[in-house]
């Protein structure tokens, strides 16, 4: 939280001591005591300097590990916030507890001996009693009130900002910035590695985990695969059917072939626009698994309209049927696709195919049906039994519904459930929210990020 909080909003806020800092200085003491004693008996130098690069390792593998939970902590807050759900609330506030504990012990691991850091340390320390005393007001039968709603958007506000400055720190060490070497320079009574990171006060980075393409885009649900079918084919099967379908092949080389979770065969290929592509099939029934390659377009000659045609015509000749796009984007040159089943009207996401066309020579250069032929199977669908319209009063008034779809969607412990889907958009960012279709709870919330990469969802 900030400076300029009022005292009542400082009491609500669990207190901690601040014992993590007399962790973090006795942790760059240790570290620099096993240094000079390893000097002192004798230690070459070649030796000293392999210490040193295993502790600057040691000590940015635990920097990238807080700006990973800051941002989890980030997301898991605006989640929260965006569910009416008390259940979905009090998990979302379980995982935030846990997220600062581990921002405590990623702290205690870096060589920071300026009391600049206490602020931080502090707001970290008081996220975690908040929250935990949020989850525990909840199980007891408890709700949010609009103060805890406010005290939640403050928080939310002040990680956004850790998570701007932890990016331009970790820039900064990408660019060979040495943790070890910081905290060796000396600025009056500090190190410039605890001035540096002192500048975070209350403000993380943006490290996304996943590349956003579509709700539920990565889900695998099953271990065993259940969509494939058809007899064993050869080599020489799978060389004519890529010879079809691929337009303009120039050249085809049978490379390898892979007996892991799927058995496949693979193949490099060449087509007369000079793109080069992998390819791989599966030995049961010869479908396209996936398709790797990557377009070095001059210009676009095709229109979105037109590629949507062509990536879904590709995955329709590799055995999906009644499917359509649930997702698409376009960037350099290149347009992406999210194809899913559609089911008695229900989007089948766990089926998901992506799709890669290139937008000037109207080509399939990227292709994944792992997911496709991993968990399709014939279902029993739940028929839903809510009303649309009563879910979409649960959305919270400052949320502006943008649409809403009947889905089966992948949710944790491998289960798949049917789902009203209510795309939503609030202070220019868009969420997906997930009402279970026959009981009317919230079952899960997704929100896309805008980065200079794109979209992600988290």
């Amino acid at each position: 939280m900030k400076e300029n909080k009022t005292e009542n909003r400082e009491n609500k806020l669990h207190h901690y001591k601040s014992a993590v800092i007399g962790l973090s200085i006795a942790t760059g003491i240790l570290s620099a005591t096993t240094l000079g004693l390893g000097i002192a008996y004798g230690v070459t130098q070649s030796q000293a300097n392999n210490y040193s690069l295993q502790l600057e390792n040691i000590y940015k593998k635990n920097y990238f590990e807080l700006v990973d939970e800051v941002n989890n902590a980030d997301m898991k807050v605006s989640k929260l916030l965006a569910s009416t759900s008390d259940t979905y609330q009090a998990k979302m506030l379980a995982e935030v507890a846990q997220s600062a504990k581990n921002m405590q012990s990623n702290i205690a691991s870096l060589p920071l001996y300026s009391d600049n850091v206490l602020e931080s340390v502090r707001f970290i320390n008081q996220m975690s009693g908040y929250t935990q005393t949020l989850q525990d007001k909840i199980a007891k039968g408890g709700s949010l009130t609009s103060e805890d709603i406010q005290t939640l958007n403050e928080m939310h506000e002040s990680l956004t900002e850790m998570k701007r400055y932890l990016n331009r720190m970790s820039t900064k060490m990408i660019d060979g910035y040495s943790i070890m070497e910081a905290s060796r320079r000396m600025e009056g009574d500090y190190d410039e590695f605890s001035l540096d990171f002192a500048g975070m006060k209350t403000v993380g980075t943006d490290y996304p985990t996943m590349i956003y393409d579509g709700p539920f885009a990565d889900s695998v649900v099953n271990s065993q695969i259940k969509g494939l079918s058809g007899s064993l084919v050869t080599k020489e099967d799978v060389y004519n059917k890529i010879d079809k379908l691929f337009k303009n092949v120039s050249n085809i080389k049978f490379d390898n072939e892979t007996d892991g979770k799927f058995s496949t065969y693979n193949f490099q290929m060449q087509n007369s626009d000079g793109q080069h592509l992998y390819v791989q099939a599966t030995k049961v029934g010869g479908y396209i698994l996936t398709v790797s390659g990557n377009a070095d377009a001059d210009e676009k000659t095709i229109e979105l309209e037109q590629a949507k045609e062509i990536a879904l015509n590709f995955a329709k000749e590799n055995g999906v049927e009644n499917a359509k796009i649930v997702w698409h984007q376009e960037l350099d040159g290149e347009a992406y696709f999210n194809i899913a089943p559609v089911e008695n009207g229900i989007v089948l996401y766990p089926d998901l195919v992506k799709v890669k066309v290139d937008l000037q020579h109207g080509q399939v250069i990227g292709y994944d049906a792992i997911n496709y032929f991993t968990n399709h199977t014939a279902r029993n669908l739940a028929k839903p039994t809510v009303d649309t319209e009563s879910l979409k009063a649960k959305i919270d008034n400052s949320f502006e519904i943008v649409g809403t779809s009947l889905v089966l969607a992948p949710l944790e412990y491998n289960r798949e459930v049917v789902c009203e889907e209510i795309e939503c958009t609030r202070d220019g960012a868009t969420y997906y929210i997930y009402f279970n279709a026959v009981s009317g709870e919230e079952e899960n919330v997704l929100k896309v990020v805008e980065t200079t990469d794109g979209a992600k969802l988290m």
